[in-house]
């Protein structure tokens, strides 16, 4: 029976959030629902009059007798369902990889595979059975590769002759002597094979593909190792100048012609482009409209805060420092207060567990918090499928909005949320109110 979740992350007509924290509990449900990888791909594949819209092509609705899927990462289950409730009993065949269990309300296979950096020895099975299924398709089926983040750890399997966790442990060293988040997938996506690198399109060599991204800030054609793109020179020469930037050159040979380094060597045929459904910029527009619409005045921190947790943290109470000031409210102000947003992804590779970087981000910003009126939420837009996680989805740090609710201003106030809705980085929200009115 087809429930509320996950389609509606937050059931229509539900009252406003109450507590404690109730405009960053807002801001984040309303963050949450619009980047909601269910409608996204709802949005993207639909059937109209005969005509099926599948991205951004148009096709006849009977020109596939036979559709199907595969769908990795964080947001695997909604994407899937999305597809499935779009093209209903013309879904013959799929196959998810992600964090969570398949929902029981979705009638094909899958693989779960908890969170943590690309080398699981897992990945080169979940490979297999995902280019079984794309090969046995033929020139007129259709298959749609659904990514979110976390599909990288799905599909990067480590290079031949390296263990799995060797590999891991180079790409969490080169992370550790600063290379970004997105220097690290682009390592996987250039070293490892599997289905990385454009690998997956080429293992399907008759069906139509369409690709369908939820995108967190690092780029389509890195997420998940882009698995429909074949791997450029240019990334190649990227991929080499991080490795001496680290000091690990020599932990991964140059060689020769066909080499993961050689300029133009090992790229695999084909390519399809991938049709970005979801972003973080759909969180942070949505969210900010939430709060303004409740009386507050809004202003742009950072669209893209990429930062580890700790200079994250600092940059946000700073910037937000500055446009606070430029405000100049006073008690007489008609506005509620300030409210600044940024997206963040906390510096981390997609698919690894963010929960300490997120307790990591919120002691940092409680430590920082300039005015003891002003508060600070950080909110994961992927849920923890956990039952009893270390680190909550989402937590606010200082003064609560309601100064009625007596909640304590010395610790973090978790807000729940539910598991696996999208992934497009984390919302970071501070609120200043109006001098005076708390």
């Amino acid at each position: 029976m087809i429930g509320p979740f996950p389609w509606d992350p937050f059931p229509p007509g539900e009252p406003d959030p109450k507590g404690p924290d109730p405009v960053h509990s807002l801001a984040y449900r309303s963050a949450v629902s619009a980047a909601d990888a269910y409608h996204a791909v709802r949005t993207a594949v639909r059937r109209d009059a005969g005509t099926l819209r599948i991205g951004n092509r148009f096709v006849p609705e009977g020109r596939y007798p036979e559709v199907a899927f595969l769908a990795f990462g964080n947001a695997a289950n909604s994407m899937a369902l999305g597809a499935l409730h779009a093209l209903g009993n013309r879904l013959t065949q799929g196959f998810l990889a992600g964090p969570e269990p398949v929902s029981e309300e979705v009638p094909f296979r899958g693989v779960t595979l908890a969170p943590g950096w690309p080398g699981d020895p897992a990945a080169e099975s979940i490979v297999a059975a995902a280019t079984e299924l794309g090969g046995d398709l033929s020139e007129r089926d259709l298959l749609l590769i659904l990514l979110s983040p976390g599909a990288l750890r799905t599909l990067a399997v480590p290079p031949p002759g390296t263990p799995p966790e060797e590999f891991a442990t180079l790409l969490g060293e080169a992370h550790a002597r600063g290379a970004s988040g997105r220097e690290v997938g682009l390592l996987a996506r250039v070293l490892a094979v599997g289905g990385v690198g454009g690998r997956l399109a080429a293992a399907v060599p008759r069906a139509d593909v369409v690709t369908l991204v939820v995108e967190r800030g690092d780029g389509a054609a890195v997420l998940g190792g882009g698995p429909t793109l074949p791997v450029t020179a240019a990334e190649r020469v990227e991929a080499r100048a991080v490795l001496h930037r680290v000091g690990l050159a020599h932990e991964v040979p140059e060689a020769g012609a066909g080499g993961p380094l050689a300029s133009g060597g090992g790229a695999a045929s084909g390519g399809v482009r991938p049709v970005v459904i979801a972003t973080p910029s759909d969180a942070l527009r949505a969210a900010s409209d939430a709060v303004f619409d409740k009386g507050w005045t809004v202003r742009l921190a950072f669209l893209e805060l990429r930062d580890e947790p700790g200079a994250a943290a600092d940059r946000l109470l700073e910037r937000s420092e500055t446009l606070y000031a430029g405000e100049a409210l006073t008690p007489e102000s008609r506005t509620k207060g300030v409210a600044t947003f940024a997206m963040a992804t906390l510096g981390l590779p997609e698919g690894v567990d963010d929960g300490p970087a997120l307790g990591a981000f919120l002691t940092r910003a409680r430590d920082g918090l300039r005015r003891r009126e002003m508060s600070v939420g950080l909110f994961r837009t992927a849920g923890d499928p956990s039952p009893a996680p270390a680190f909550p989805p989402g937590a606010v740090v200082g003064a609560p909005t309601e100064p009625d609710a007596g909640a304590a201003r010395d610790r973090a106030r978790a807000v729940r949320m539910r598991p696996g809705i999208t992934d497009v980085g984390a919302l970071a929200v501070a609120l200043y109110p109006r001098p005076g009115s708390l």
